[in-house]
Protein backbone atom coordinates (compact mmCIF):
# COMPACT_ATOMS: atom_id res chain seq x y z
CA UNK A 1 0.00 0.00 0.00
CA UNK A 2 2.62 2.86 0.86
CA UNK A 3 3.82 2.26 -3.08
CA UNK A 4 0.46 3.21 -4.24
CA UNK A 5 0.36 5.81 -1.56
CA UNK A 6 2.04 8.87 -3.46
CA UNK A 7 0.19 8.20 -6.69
CA UNK A 8 -2.97 9.06 -4.54
CA UNK A 9 -1.58 12.98 -3.53
CA UNK A 10 -1.20 15.69 -5.08
CA UNK A 11 -0.31 19.61 -4.69
CA UNK A 12 0.87 20.20 -1.37
CA UNK A 13 0.34 16.65 -0.01
CA UNK A 14 2.70 15.09 -2.85
CA UNK A 15 5.35 17.88 -2.14
CA UNK A 16 5.50 16.95 1.90
CA UNK A 17 5.43 12.99 0.43
CA UNK A 18 8.94 14.19 -1.47
CA UNK A 19 9.95 16.11 1.42
CA UNK A 20 10.03 13.06 3.51
CA UNK A 21 13.22 11.34 5.16
CA UNK A 22 14.03 8.58 3.30
CA UNK A 23 13.85 5.27 5.18
CA UNK A 24 12.41 6.67 7.72
CA UNK A 25 8.65 5.17 7.22
CA UNK A 26 8.61 1.54 7.47
CA UNK A 27 5.31 0.57 7.37
CA UNK A 28 1.68 1.66 6.06
CA UNK A 29 0.46 2.52 9.53
CA UNK A 30 3.26 4.72 10.72
CA UNK A 31 3.01 6.55 6.82
CA UNK A 32 -0.71 7.42 7.77
CA UNK A 33 0.28 8.48 11.18
CA UNK A 34 2.60 10.72 9.95
CA UNK A 35 0.42 12.23 7.19
CA UNK A 36 -2.81 12.63 9.68
CA UNK A 37 -0.08 14.10 12.31
CA UNK A 38 0.85 16.87 9.80
CA UNK A 39 -2.20 17.60 7.99
CA UNK A 40 -4.71 16.96 11.10
CA UNK A 41 -3.47 20.35 12.14
CA UNK A 42 -4.35 22.38 9.26
CA UNK A 43 -7.72 20.60 8.90
CA UNK A 44 -9.69 21.78 11.55
CA UNK A 45 -8.26 25.15 12.09
CA UNK A 46 -10.19 27.74 11.01
CA UNK A 47 -8.97 30.87 9.71
CA UNK A 48 -9.82 34.52 10.13
CA UNK A 49 -8.76 37.75 9.25
CA UNK A 50 -5.99 37.82 12.35
CA UNK A 51 -4.38 35.01 10.88
CA UNK A 52 -3.89 37.02 7.55
CA UNK A 53 -2.82 39.93 9.17
CA UNK A 54 0.03 37.69 10.57
CA UNK A 55 1.41 36.86 7.33
CA UNK A 56 4.79 38.77 6.24
CA UNK A 57 7.01 38.58 3.10
CA UNK A 58 10.19 36.62 4.16
CA UNK A 59 13.82 38.94 3.74
CA UNK A 60 14.76 36.41 0.50
CA UNK A 61 11.13 35.43 -0.37
CA UNK A 62 10.51 36.24 -3.90
CA UNK A 63 7.22 38.21 -4.78
CA UNK A 64 5.44 35.80 -6.58
CA UNK A 65 5.38 33.15 -3.83
CA UNK A 66 4.52 35.53 -0.67
CA UNK A 67 1.08 36.74 -2.78
CA UNK A 68 1.06 32.59 -3.50
CA UNK A 69 1.38 31.84 0.07
CA UNK A 70 -0.87 34.98 1.01
CA UNK A 71 -3.92 33.86 -1.57
CA UNK A 72 -3.81 30.68 -0.52
CA UNK A 73 -4.55 31.30 2.87
CA UNK A 74 -6.87 33.88 2.10
CA UNK A 75 -9.04 31.22 0.41
CA UNK A 76 -8.84 29.33 3.85
CA UNK A 77 -10.69 32.32 5.45
CA UNK A 78 -14.20 31.51 4.49
CA UNK A 79 -15.69 34.53 6.99
CA UNK A 80 -13.12 37.31 5.78
CA UNK A 81 -13.64 40.18 3.76
CA UNK A 82 -11.77 42.02 0.44
CA UNK A 83 -11.35 44.60 2.54
CA UNK A 84 -9.49 43.28 5.49
CA UNK A 85 -7.51 41.12 2.89
CA UNK A 86 -6.38 43.68 0.89
CA UNK A 87 -5.27 45.50 4.37
CA UNK A 88 -3.32 42.38 5.19
CA UNK A 89 -1.58 41.93 2.08
CA UNK A 90 -0.44 45.32 2.17
CA UNK A 91 1.01 45.05 5.93
CA UNK A 92 2.82 42.22 5.09
CA UNK A 93 4.59 43.35 1.99
CA UNK A 94 8.56 43.98 3.10
CA UNK A 95 10.26 47.45 1.90
CA UNK A 96 9.88 46.91 -2.23
CA UNK A 97 8.85 48.40 -5.62
CA UNK A 98 5.56 46.93 -5.01
CA UNK A 99 4.78 47.91 -1.58
CA UNK A 100 5.73 51.66 -3.38
CA UNK A 101 3.77 50.75 -6.32
CA UNK A 102 0.52 49.87 -3.64
CA UNK A 103 0.55 52.65 -1.28
CA UNK A 104 0.90 55.62 -4.21
CA UNK A 105 -1.91 53.76 -6.72
CA UNK A 106 -5.52 54.57 -6.07
CA UNK A 107 -6.57 50.57 -6.02
CA UNK A 108 -9.39 50.16 -3.37
CA UNK A 109 -10.26 46.57 -4.20
CA UNK A 110 -8.20 43.10 -3.46
CA UNK A 111 -9.49 42.08 -7.11
CA UNK A 112 -7.25 44.79 -8.54
CA UNK A 113 -4.49 44.63 -6.41
CA UNK A 114 -3.85 41.13 -7.06
CA UNK A 115 -4.38 41.87 -11.05
CA UNK A 116 -1.62 44.08 -10.19
CA UNK A 117 0.25 41.54 -8.15
CA UNK A 118 -0.23 38.73 -11.25
CA UNK A 119 1.23 41.32 -12.92
CA UNK A 120 4.48 42.48 -10.88
CA UNK A 121 4.93 38.37 -9.97
CA UNK A 122 5.49 37.96 -13.58
CA UNK A 123 8.07 40.57 -14.32
CA UNK A 124 10.16 39.32 -11.20
CA UNK A 125 9.76 35.57 -12.58
CA UNK A 126 10.99 36.83 -15.90
CA UNK A 127 13.88 38.90 -14.51
CA UNK A 128 14.84 36.06 -12.52
CA UNK A 129 15.37 33.69 -15.09
CA UNK A 130 17.42 36.49 -17.55
CA UNK A 131 20.80 35.45 -17.13
CA UNK A 132 23.76 37.98 -16.04
CA UNK A 133 25.35 37.38 -19.26
CA UNK A 134 22.62 38.60 -21.12
CA UNK A 135 21.71 42.18 -20.91
CA UNK A 136 18.05 43.46 -21.20
CA UNK A 137 17.33 44.30 -24.68
CA UNK A 138 17.61 47.83 -25.54
CA UNK A 139 16.09 48.58 -29.31
CA UNK A 140 17.96 52.58 -28.83
CA UNK A 141 21.18 50.78 -28.39
CA UNK A 142 23.79 51.02 -31.21
CA UNK A 143 23.75 47.72 -33.20
CA UNK A 144 26.38 44.92 -32.25
CA UNK A 145 29.15 44.90 -34.89
CA UNK A 146 28.61 42.82 -37.79
CA UNK A 147 31.09 40.20 -38.82
CA UNK A 148 30.53 40.72 -42.90
CA UNK A 149 32.25 44.06 -43.77
CA UNK A 150 30.07 46.82 -44.62
CA UNK A 151 31.08 48.27 -48.37
CA UNK A 152 32.51 51.54 -49.03
CA UNK A 153 30.70 53.68 -51.52
CA UNK A 154 33.41 53.97 -54.42
CA UNK A 155 35.79 56.77 -54.75
CA UNK A 156 35.50 58.67 -57.92
CA UNK A 157 38.41 60.73 -58.31
CA UNK A 158 37.60 64.12 -60.19
CA UNK A 159 38.89 65.10 -63.79
CA UNK A 160 42.00 67.08 -63.79
CA UNK A 161 41.45 69.80 -66.06
CA UNK A 162 43.60 70.09 -69.76
CA UNK A 163 46.03 72.90 -69.64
Amino acid sequence: MCLLFPFTLNGVALNWFYRLNPCTINSFDSLKQVFLDYFMIQTYRLYSADDLYMFRQGEDEPFREFAARFSHEYSRCSETGDRAAFGAFKSGLRESNFQYLVYSNPWNTYVELMKQAAVHAKAEYFNSKRSPATPARNDFADPPPTSVPIPTPPQHSAPTPNT
